[in-house]
C-alpha cells in the first residue's frame, strides 16, 4: 500500500511564525489532521505523521522519520511570513535540480491548491526550489508547501477559516494521493431493504384475485397471488 508522511512544521518550543494572533505550529497541525484524515477515508493508502501533538521535531528528525517509514511521498506544511505587510500568496518548494517524481508531485500539489485559492483571489507565487532539509534529506519525493502569510490581514483571516483549512488541506491530499499513485476507494453499492405487504388471507382464490385486481387498478401495485397450505 502507498505510504504518504504528512509533516506539520514547527512545533513545540518552535511556534514559527506568530502574527494576527496566529502561530504557524496550530495551523500547520491542522492542516496536516485535516489532508491525514481526507486521504485515509478516500484513498487507499498508509499515511503516517511526523507529528500529531504539539511536539518539537528537528528537520532532520521529520526526514529520518519519513526514511525509516520508506515512503513514497513526503509533504511539510508551513505558514509563510515577512516583514512587508503586504506580502501575501501561496507557493511551493522542491529540492534543487531534483525532476521525475519530486517535481511532479510539485506540480500536482501546487496545481490542487491554487485552485482552491483563486476561489479567494489569492496570489499565485509560483513552483520553486530551495536548500531546505525537510526535502534535501528526504529519501522519496518531497515538497514543502507556504499557505499563505500569517503577517497579512487578509490571509490571516482566511487562516483562521475552518472552512478555509478544510479547502487547502483536501486539495493538498488530492494532488499528493495523484502523486502517489493511491487508488481511490470504492464506496460499495448501498444494500436495498425489501417490504412485503400483506393485504390478507382469503378462503377463496377469486376473493383474493378481486382484491389483488382492485389494487392493481387504484395504485398500479405488482400483486401476486400466492396458494398457502
Amino acid at each position: 500500500m502507498v505510504k504518504i508522511v504528512l509533516d506539520a512544521g514547527h512545533g513545540g518550543k518552535d511556534p514559527g511564525a506568530l502574527a494576527n494572533g496566529l502561530k504557524e505550529k496550530d495551523i500547520t497541525l491542522a492542516l496536516v489532521l485535516k489532508a491525514g484524515a481526507y486521504l485515509t477515508e478516500n484513498y487507499q493508502c498508509d499515511v503516517i505523521y511526523t507529528r500529531k501533538e504539539d511536539m518539537y521535531l528537528s528537520p532532520s528528525e521529520r526526514a529520518r522519520r519519513a526514511n525509516e517509514a520508506k515512503a513514497d511521498v513526503f509533504c511539510s506544511f508551513h505558514i509563510n511570513s515577512a516583514e512587508n505587510p503586504s506580502a501575501r500568496g501561496f507557493e511551493t518548494f522542491r529540492y534543487p535540480k531534483t525532476a521525475g517524481k519530486t517535481a511532479m508531485l510539485q506540480m500536482l500539489v501546487h496545481e490542487k491548491v491554487m485552485n482552491e485559492m483563486k476561489k479567494h483571489h489569492v496570489l499565485n507565487r509560483g513552483m520553486k526550489e530551495e536548500n531546505f532539509a525537510v526535502v534535501r534529506e528526504t529519501e522519496m519525493p518531497a515538497v514543502l508547501t507556504e499557505t499563505l502569510f500569517i503577517s497579512n490581514k487578509e490571509d490571516a483571516r482566511l487562516l483562521k477559516s475552518e472552512s478555509f483549512l478544510d479547502q487547502v488541506a483536501c486539495a493538498h491530499a488530492v494532488g499528493i494521493a495523484q502523486a502517489a499513485g493511491a487508488k481511490e476507494r470504492t464506496v460499495p453499492a448501498e444494500t436495498k431493504t425489501l417490504y412485503r405487504l400483506l393485504t390478507g388471507t382469503f378462503s377463496e382464490r377469486e376473493e383474493a384475485e378481486e382484491k389483488a385486481g382492485l389494487l392493481r387498478r387504484a395504485y398500479g401495485w405488482i400483486v401476486h397471488v400466492k396458494e398457502e397450505k
